[in-house]
């Protein structure tokens, strides 16, 4: 119900590695009994987060289209005296001795005594149903196997145990996930920050990183913290999955998503951040369609190691444009080097082909010419041409930002000199 937060997307990688290591079934089931929180916006917005993190389904259901079997089932347990009426609703009858046994794969037999559950409501007096009563419904009808969910449903399922057997149906697996933590060590929330899915998107994060880092939370394989997907589909095994909390570390996400981010496809990459270079207007689509798509896979190369979000290096790709520079560092020239620069300049005009050996030469050959060498207008002129301090290689960025921005920068940047 509701919308697919942080907690209910690892659970639902965890169901979706299982099925598909297993060679399984994987469904989706919209438990949407709840009219309050399940509106169409929200349901929909599952369905949108569940297709951006990949987890394909092979069957899908809502649960209010089931209304007719659920009341079957729960006419079946009136009859045979395992529910009653009280009050307009309709009750069912826990027993008053003994135990009830929860086998649980992760956390082993949990014993619940019976004379702590109490009778419980399985069908309100307006006519709805309870969803404790529908999902077990369901799973039964479903031949559900393995039902992994977090640890906050394990108190209720001693009741789900007692209705499959009261509905003579098998009781399927359990396996209850450790709560996900936030850095203080309380259970995350959203006063840790994003927990939406869809917010990650919104904030530049790749699908396969979330994914790698949705399965790391809770699960381990060695020492290995990068995965693909395919990979995880291999490698998973409940077996591996902890029993204590998973702490949501953003630095680390940050981290994987850099990591995919180098892995990436260059075509795929540059599908990908192509909206968020646009975004803000000042590329436009002409300018896009106009810059040689090898120079943006090049950029993308060079840029992408040093960025941990497709906002990051969108930011960092408007360089490849002919748009101002947007500065990240003050860009500074002296007067002494602001001759230097042009000298550069004219001789790059000429440097053929613009790549970075011929640039290297040049440039070297340029600044020898005028009684100086590179260490004293390097910095400046990758200030001066990229915005930036740090970056790739000198020689690299120059030859993919291309032959008339470069010179156009430095020109630009030399006449600035002392301003």
């Amino acid at each position: 119900t509701g919308y697919l937060h942080v907690g209910g997307a690892r659970t639902a990688l965890f169901n979706w590695l299982y099925a598909r290591h297993q060679e399984g079934t994987f469904i989706l089931r919209i438990e949407d009994t709840d009219k309050e929180r399940s509106t169409d916006a929200s349901i929909e917005e599952i369905l949108e987060s569940m297709r951006w993190l990949g987890l394909d389904w092979d069957e899908y259901y809502r649960q209010t289209d089931r209304t007719d079997a659920h009341l079957r089932a729960a006419q079946d347990l009136m009859d045979r005296g395992l529910a009653y009426e009280a009050d307009g609703a309709w009750w069912f009858r826990v027993p008053t001795e003994g135990s009830t046994i929860v086998h649980d794969d992760l956390l082993g037999d949990v014993t619940f005594p019976n004379d702590l559950l109490k009778d419980f409501v399985i069908r309100r007096s307006d006519g709805s149903f309870i969803y404790h009563f529908v999902v077990v419904v369901d799973d039964a009808d479903m031949e559900i196997t393995h039902v992994i969910r977090g640890d906050d449903h394990l108190n209720n399922t001693p009741k789900h145990v007692l209705l499959f057997q009261a509905l003579g149906r098998p009781v399927p697996r359990f396996v209850h996930l450790p709560m996900i933590l936030g850095t203080d060590r309380t259970r995350l929330s959203k006063r840790h920050g994003d927990t939406a899915v869809l917010e990650y998107r919104h904030r530049g994060f790749l699908p396969e990183a979330m994914v790698n880092f949705l399965a790391k939370l809770g699960w381990s394989h060695g020492d290995e913290e990068v995965f693909s997907r395919q990979a995880l589909i291999a490698l998973f095994s409940l077996d591996e999955v902890n029993k204590s909390g998973a702490i949501f570390e953003d630095t680390k996400l940050l981290w994987l998503n850099q990591q995919h981010m180098k892995l990436a496809d260059l075509d795929r990459l540059l599908d990908l951040v192509r909206p968020w270079i646009l975004e803000p207007g000042r590329v436009n689509e002409e300018m896009w369609n106009t810059v040689d798509q090898e120079v943006l896979r090049v950029g993308a190369h060079l840029l992408r190691d040093r960025c941990k979000t497709l906002r990051d290096l969108a930011q960092a790709m408007e360089l490849l444009f002919d748009v101002p520079l947007e500065p990240i560092d003050e860009i500074i020239v002296s007067a002494i080097q602001a001759p230097l620069m042009i000298a550069v300049a004219e001789q790059l005009e000429c440097t053929d082909p613009f790549d970075p050996e011929s640039i290297e030469r040049d440039m070297r050959a340029a600044l020898e010419a005028n009684g100086a060498t590179l260490k004293d207008v390097a910095l400046a002129s990758r200030l001066a041409v990229t915005g930036r301090r740090a970056g790739p290689g000198l020689f690299e960025i120059l030859a993919a930002i291309g032959r008339n921005l470069v010179t156009a920068r430095l020109r630009e940047a030399a006449q600035g000199a002392g301003e």
